[in-house]
């Protein structure tokens, strides 16, 4: 036969198990929301656009792709942009020897 006061303490450690299992659920929920967060902010980030030469952020439509196949987006608005990067383009002297090698 147990008596009341360990009745009271078997009590409130259950009360504590409790509360610590339920804030580990709360912890792993919380973990789940901020990963899906931040998949989503990084997915969203990965969507936009800049332009190789000047930096500035692009809209749908209004960039070109590099024509020499690099994959960089360039202004459509300002030609120099364009200009520089077919300078510094780092398939230029790929696309130059093949040519010359032709």
């Amino acid at each position: 036969m147990t008596s009341h006061v360990e009745e009271q303490i078997q009590a409130r450690i259950a009360a504590v198990a409790a509360k610590k299992q339920q804030q580990r659920e709360e912890r792993a929920e919380f973990a789940r929301q901020r990963a899906a967060g931040l998949k989503s902010r990084k997915h969203s980030k990965l969507r936009r656009v800049f332009c190789g030469s000047c930096a500035k952020l692009q809209r749908k439509g209004s960039y070109l792709r590099c024509p020499l196949g690099c994959g960089t987006a360039l202004c459509r608005s300002r030609p120099g942009c364009g200009n520089s990067h077919l300078r510094q383009c780092p398939n230029r002297c790929s696309q130059g020897n093949s040519s010359e090698a032709s």
